[in-house]
């Protein structure tokens, strides 16, 4: 049995072998490339809108290290960590999709949907490309890579939010419907408590009597428009214990003008307030606030609500789940809470996950010696010497 020699090959040799036989290790490089063909042209066309939407999609593994020296352990790590932040970042897009939708439902249709497909698509590169920086932390760049970070990590923070409230926007709208209608009703509750017992014949009666009030205080008792001012405003002397219910209002004293048209207004309003509170009774009996709203408030149910219950405004819809999720963590109704804190404990466990695996894989040694231009040098200058090796050999056989 043959062994085989266990001495270190000569740089020269192996760089003279290198040389003769690269023709016929690589037969392509003895003929000149060929045009492409037309069904290579077209699969070009075809893929390159591919490679774009895949670069919008997902990391690019070979940003995740250098080029100088690179293992294949270290390009299998950089492989699967941009896996992790591709998932993360689709993760995140999908749940974060239905907010984006609600934030331009006012455009309507296919417009809403282009422009928050357009949105979140620019959102995953930024985040993909964040992720790429912190990868390319080297020795010179550690402040650009630390940005790269924040911006990552800040990013995750606010889509995992934004992935809860999207949920509840998205899955909870029945509920979020029948909040808008309670807040009207609430409303309008409020407003028939706090609106003023007054009317317009009431401010202009008011406002006349403190004007003639001011001019009799104005004028001496004996002046002769002084009686004639007080009769308008108080009536004579022999009227002042008479029954003024009977007599129609245009001929009343200003003062007892002012009187009636008080309890007047405080009628009507009383009268309103009567009739809303037997209105809230059905509103129990019918057990449906975006129905009562309908039937009872039919200004208020147009100005929100479509044909279909649907509430009109996307803005409306993002406010009231941050207000329904508010609620219910403030409650500590975890059971209620449901799809959003699920959803939104998945996008925590990813963009962590992802931001910690990134941080990781840019601090290892291989990495940095990958990007290293110290070793890039070493190597080129290696490389050089087998060259002249080579050169140094051929030159002694001739």
């Amino acid at each position: 049995m043959e062994l085989k020699s266990t001495q270190p090959p000569n740089p020269q040799t192996e760089a003279k072998y290198i040389a003769e036989n690269l023709r016929e290790s690589h037969p392509e490089l003895n003929h000149p490339p060929q045009p492409p063909r037309l069904w290579e042209r077209r699969l070009k066309q075809v893929v390159s809108p591919v490679r774009f939407i895949q670069n919008l999609l997902f990391a690019n593994p070979q940003d995740f290290h250098g080029r100088v020296y690179v293992t294949p352990e270290l390009q299998e790590h950089s492989n699967l960590t941009a896996r992790v932040i591709s998932v993360a970042s689709l993760f995140n897009a999908i749940t974060n999709q239905p907010l984006l939708f609600f934030a331009f439902k006012d455009f309507a249709g296919v417009a809403a949907i282009l422009a928050s497909l357009t949105l979140n698509l620019l959102l995953i590169k930024f985040t993909n490309d964040n992720g790429t920086a912190v990868a390319g932390r080297k020795y010179g760049n550690q402040s650009w890579a630390k940005a790269g970070a924040a911006a990552m990590i800040a990013m995750s923070v606010l889509q995992s939010f934004a992935a809860g409230v999207g949920m509840e926007a998205m899955n909870n709208r029945p509920y979020l419907a029948e909040l808008k209608a309670q807040e009207e009703i609430e409303r309008q509750t409020e407003n028939l408590q706090a609106i003023p017992a007054t009317s317009e014949a009431l401010e202009a009666a008011q406002q006349e009597f403190q004007q003639l009030q001011g001019e009799l205080v104005g004028i001496p008792r004996e002046n002769p428009n002084w009686d004639t001012l007080h009769v308008q405003l108080y009536g004579t002397w022999a009227e002042r214990d008479r029954d003024w219910s009977q007599v129609p209002l245009e001929n009343l004293p200003l003062q007892q003008r002012v009187f009636r048209l008080e309890r007047q207004a405080q009628v009507i309003k009383e009268e309103a307030q009567q009739a809303w509170g037997e209105k809230l009774a059905q509103r129990q009996q019918l057990g449906d606030d975006v129905l009562f709203l309908q039937q009872h408030l039919p200004g208020a149910f147009a100005r929100h609500f479509d044909d279909d219950y649907e509430l009109k405004s996307g803005t409306e819809i993002v406010r009231l789940a941050v207000v329904s999720l508010y609620q219910k963590v403030l409650s500590l109704d975890v059971a209620s809470l449901g799809f959003p804190l699920f959803f939104f404990l998945l996008s925590v466990v990813t963009s962590g996950i992802a931001c910690w695996l990134t941080l990781a894989h840019a601090q290892r040694q291989d990495v940095q010696i990958s990007r290293d231009e110290w070793v890039s040098e070493a190597i080129q200058a290696q490389v050089e010497a087998w060259i002249r090796a080579a050169d140094d050999g051929s030159g002694e056989n001739s």
